[in-house]
């Protein structure tokens, strides 16, 4: 049995392979695989929750079919879930999110602006 130590829990491997590790928190027991414990045991002192790691081990699942991109002036506009509202761009190193109109409408303004600008620049020369 191999023990380690992460953010002050103590890990135990189960049985004579690494492949099985437990922790106790909170007089609970969680078993997995190392880096679902320690995504738990981060979960826990983050949160004061307490997350299975056989939960966090579980592959996500996009809630429907329908994932959708868009090329938009150069940026990528993405939907992954097909809802209205669920739109999301990273726009100049931040994310934004929210209907595909309010996003181009950000980016055409945005574009617009950059535009004046360099056209104020190009007078002054």
């Amino acid at each position: 049995m191999a023990l380690a130590s992460y953010r002050g829990c103590t890990l135990k491997s189960v049985g004579t392979s690494d492949q099985v590790w437990k922790v106790v928190i909170k007089n609970r027991e969680l078993k997995g695989s190392l880096a679902a414990v320690k995504k738990s045991i981060d979960w826990w002192c983050d949160t004061s929750q307490i997350v299975d790691p056989s939960e966090i081990a579980k592959p996500q699942v996009s809630r429907s079919g329908k994932a959708t991109q868009e090329l938009f002036h150069g940026f990528n506009i993405k939907n992954d879930t097909g809802e209205a509202n669920a739109w999301y761009c990273v726009f100049n190193s931040k994310l934004i999110k929210g209907s595909k109109v309010a996003i181009q409408k950000h980016i055409e303004a945005y574009l617009v602006a950059k535009q004046k600008a360099l056209q104020a620049q190009q007078a002054k020369k």
